[in-house]
């Protein structure tokens, strides 16, 4: 795909919130900035997410500096699994604790 496709295609996953009347679907700058918030639930691993806010995408990144590009979720976690040194587990409880308490403004 190329660079302007991939920034123009339509930004949807399940995880978004429904959009209202007249909007696009596209995250808002505070959805997303939450969104990055809860995703620091990585940093146990050695890895970080960010989001500059222009296009769709994030960046994942271990401490060495290899970064992967990706354009939701489902590609965060791929990454994540890629860059780790140990095996990140989705399902893992101090994961999703984590991921709870920064949901919670945490």
């Amino acid at each position: 795909m190329c660079v302007l496709c991939y920034e123009l295609a339509e930004d949807s996953h399940w995880s978004d919130t429904v959009p209202a009347a007249g909007q696009t679907r596209r995250s808002s700058p505070r959805a997303r900035y939450l969104r990055i918030q809860r995703l620091r639930a990585l940093e146990p691993y050695g890895l970080t997410v960010s989001d500059r806010g222009t296009g769709r995408h994030v960046v994942v990144a271990d401490r060495n500096g290899t970064a992967e590009v990706a354009a939701d979720l489902p590609a965060v976690w791929r990454a994540a699994q890629r860059l780790s040194a140990t095996p990140v587990d989705a399902l893992d409880p101090a994961l999703l604790d984590a991921l709870e308490d920064r949901g919670a403004g945490g």
